[in-house]
């Protein structure tokens, strides 16, 4: 039986277009506009979720954002320039060449003269140190007061009777049984991809 490898988008490094690059209150504005296009993707350029990857995951406005990591190239329609992400998105010019040689250091340029150094002005003297003031008297400890008496413990109240209990509620309806998942399934976190073997 074959193995076929799915990308996780969560994951791969080459994404989808996006529509464009906006504020997170302008995608919010576009997902009450019903119904909404599913799958179509917008760069986030500010507030909690900035520089991440948003999508309609339905035509009813819902959400969700992919976060990306190091190296996630992407092609944007508006500006039709592609963007990749290091810390931030960029814009990518393809890939650098070679670095030319470095050009030879010019001469360096004669140095000026150095002018005179003026005259130090005298020291002024100093003052007389003051004398130092005799410590005050310590006034006497005042008397502490007598502890008073300790009050007496109450009686502890009786113990009131233990309530009834409740019915027990009806037992709720069982959900149908979701569809059943591909045969051997796995993910592969070397190749950051699903392996489905049919």
């Amino acid at each position: 039986m074959p193995d076929y490898r799915i990308a996780v988008m969560d994951e791969f490094p080459f994404q989808p277009n996006v529509k464009d690059f906006i504020t997170q209150a302008a995608f919010d504005a576009l997902a009450l506009i019903l119904p909404t296009t599913k799958g179509a993707r917008y760069i986030i350029t500010d507030g909690t979720n900035l520089d991440k990857i948003a999508y309609f995951t339905d035509v009813a406005g819902g959400k969700f954002y992919l976060v990306p990591s190091e190296g996630w190239l992407v092609f944007d329609e508006d500006s039709n320039k592609y963007y990749k992400f290091i810390t931030s998105w960029t814009e990518y010019i393809g890939q650098a060449g070679p670095t030319g040689a470095t050009g030879p250091i010019g001469p360096t340029g004669a140095t000026g003269p150095i002018g005179p150094t003026g005259p130090t002005g005298p020291i002024g003297p100093t003052g007389p140190i003051g004398p130092t003031g005799a410590t005050g008297a310590t006034g006497p400890q005042g008397i502490t007061g007598p502890i008073g008496p300790t009050g007496p413990i109450g009686p502890t109240g009786p113990i009131g009777p233990t309530g009834a209990t409740g019915a027990t509620g009806p037992q709720g309806i069982t959900g149908p049984t979701g569809p059943t998942g591909p045969i051997n399934q796995v993910y592969d976190a070397a190749y950051k991809c699903i392996v489905i073997s049919l």
